[in-house]
């Protein structure tokens, strides 16, 4: 035995075929009917009402652009709380995983790990000015070239460059010394 349509199921099919053809009468009485206590029942998820007030406007402009697959399958009030909800606990969750985050990236310990990404802007000034230190440093005579490469390219000691160019501390200094004058000499420093 099949049951008689009920006079609000039938008139729930018919709001819901009139939303699906495009009539914006038949949704903003959707709207109206159902967007304040909507908005109150986000608000006891998310204690937030401009939050709430937004999680609800966005569910019916969901409902609105997808209205050509709209398919109440249960009363139309049913279906707007349940979807509400579902949209609430998903912000909830999100909140949740965003204070975490936040609290994690407070810690020393982790801030440490993080660097700040470089500007593009600021890049850019990084590479031109070590091609130019490196055309600068090309550009010394073979031997000061030397000493320089090896002192601030490979982190090597005083002692370390005299033992492998076969000179004196005294010369490593001389050869760094003039190095150095060259480069402030070519970048405009004194």
């Amino acid at each position: 035995m099949t049951r008689a349509p009920h006079r609000d199921d039938a008139h729930a099919d018919d709001l819901e075929a009139r939303i699906r053809a495009g009539d914006v009468r038949a949704f903003e009485q959707l709207f109206r009917a159902h967007y304040e206590p909507l908005c109150r029942f986000a608000f006891r998820y998310l204690l937030d009402r401009a939050l709430a007030e937004d999680l609800v406007q966005d569910l019916f402009a969901h409902l609105w652009a997808d209205r050509a697959r709209l398919e109440l399958r249960a009363c139309a009030r049913a279906y707007l709380f349940a979807s509400v909800r579902n949209r609430a606990l998903n912000v909830r969750k999100r909140q949740l995983v965003e204070r975490d985050w936040e609290r994690d990236e407070a810690l020393p310990d982790v801030r440490r790990l993080h660097r700040a990404p470089i500007a593009p802007d600021h890049e850019l000034d990084d590479r031109e000015r070590d091609a130019g230190l490196r055309a600068a440093i090309e550009s010394l005579p073979e031997r000061c070239r030397m000493v320089m490469q090896l002192r601030w390219q490979e982190q090597m000691s005083h002692a370390e460059i005299a033992t492998i160019m076969a000179i004196s501390l005294k010369g490593v200094e001389n050869q760094l010394s003039r190095g150095l004058h060259a480069l402030r000499q070519r970048f405009g420093r004194s």
